[in-house]
């Protein structure tokens, strides 16, 4: 790819923090694009100013509190995003707080491209284009790699990527979306979990990390709040005397962090391992044998092209439905109780014979992590 043809671009990838998914990607591909055309300017932006706390509360924190705590709250609110005229309330509320902000820094920055991560704020992106230049290209790139809103394709005539074809069907069928307005593309990947490691490297990193080289491992890994019903699946392993070692990422969750602290510290037979947050998950799953989490896009999809034996024990309403039937249809489970996840683990590991079975169907299930495809058709346009 010639640089100097993309010297001129200034694009803004732009993004919420309803999840960690959004950010991510974005993240993702700035680092892939600068890595093919590095005079290419690119501008990160949360579509919310740090100074728009109503905004923040309403879509950022109320998302957080109805995925994770509020039980039943999110199958409402997925439910009613598929009106019409929720999505319009929707679309008013945050254009009321971001279309001013969002033509200022179309004007001031040069902005030549725009990507939205983010359905909520696609709709004000489009208007602030219109108003300040009807050349800025516009490109949606959909998080939700297999189920998602309807708002996600609010407006038919956009460029929209998705990143499998059972999206792109909805898309078209459901949405009313002309099909060559929907394109499928990778999955914007880290780079961290796109490549394997051998037995050796394998070896080594549980050497680094402090774990028993001789022992299965099973990591248990659910995003910023921890893994839901983590606590119950330590007590089956203390119950039943588990011989395998168990790695749990708390995150933010600082409670459950000193709980399994002081599990660990009263039962010194579990081989237990308590993490915060972690910059090295990538290592964490590539030393697994199996691994517990929930079914976000981007945890769903690391897991995935790792080829780790995979149970979801949860996921969200509507919007992560695809993310675990596309798991389990893989020869991965959904299982929801703290026994029967026990359970499955043990038959799992019962025998040599039995792990490598689960092992060869999650190595069959593989997916496309070649996001060259996805720089090259934004640069291209």
């Amino acid at each position: 790819m010639n640089e100097t043809t993309h010297s001129g671009r200034r694009f803004m990838f732009i993004y919420l923090n309803t999840g960690n998914g959004h950010r991510a990607q974005a993240q993702v591909l700035k680092e892939a694009v600068l890595d093919y055309a590095p005079d290419v300017h690119i501008d990160l932006q949360n579509g919310f100013s740090e100074h728009e706390h109503f905004s923040h509360k309403i879509l950022e924190l109320f998302y957080g509190l109805a995925c994770n705590y509020i039980h039943g709250a999110w199958p409402i609110i997925y439910g009613l995003g598929e009106f019409a005229p929720f999505q319009k309330l929707v679309r008013y509320s945050v254009k009321f707080q971001t279309l001013g902000r969002l033509k200022k820094l179309l004007r001031e920055k040069q902005i030549t491209d725009v990507v939205s991560f983010h359905f909520a704020l696609s709709p004000s992106i489009y208007d602030a284009i219109k108003a300040v230049d009807k050349n800025i290209r516009f490109t949606v790139i959909a998080t939700d790699p297999f189920t998602g809103p309807k708002a996600w394709f609010f407006n038919k005539k956009l460029d929209y990527l998705v990143a499998s074809e059972e999206f792109r069907q909805f898309a078209i069928q459901k949405c009313g979306v002309s099909p060559q307005n929907v394109t499928v593309m990778p999955f914007l990947l880290n780079k961290k979990f796109r490549t394997g490691i051998s037995e050796t490297e394998k070896r080594a990193l549980r050497r680094q990390y402090g774990f028993d080289e001789t022992k299965k491992l099973v990591l248990l890994a659910g995003g910023g709040e921890g893994l839901p019903g983590t606590l119950k699946i330590i007590n089956q392993c203390i119950i039943h005397r588990a011989d395998f070692a168990v790695a749990v990422v708390c995150g933010r969750n600082k409670a459950l962090k000193k709980s399994l602290t002081l599990l660990a510290k009263a039962n010194a037979l579990l081989d237990l391992h308590v993490f915060e947050f972690v910059d090295f998950m990538d290592s964490l799953i590539k030393m697994s044998d199996l691994v517990v989490s929930k079914a976000g896009a981007s945890t769903v999809m690391e897991i995935v092209s790792l080829q780790k034996p995979f149970i979801i024990n949860t996921y969200i309403h509507g919007q992560e439905l695809g993310n675990m039937r596309f798991v389990v249809r893989g020869g991965g489970f959904f299982i929801r109780h703290s026994a029967d996840i026990f359970r499955k683990i043990n038959q799992i590991f019962s025998s040599p014979q039995a792990y490598q079975e689960c092992l060869s169907r999650a190595q069959k299930l593989s997916i496309d992590t070649d996001i060259s495809k996805v720089v090259k058709y934004i640069l291209e346009k």
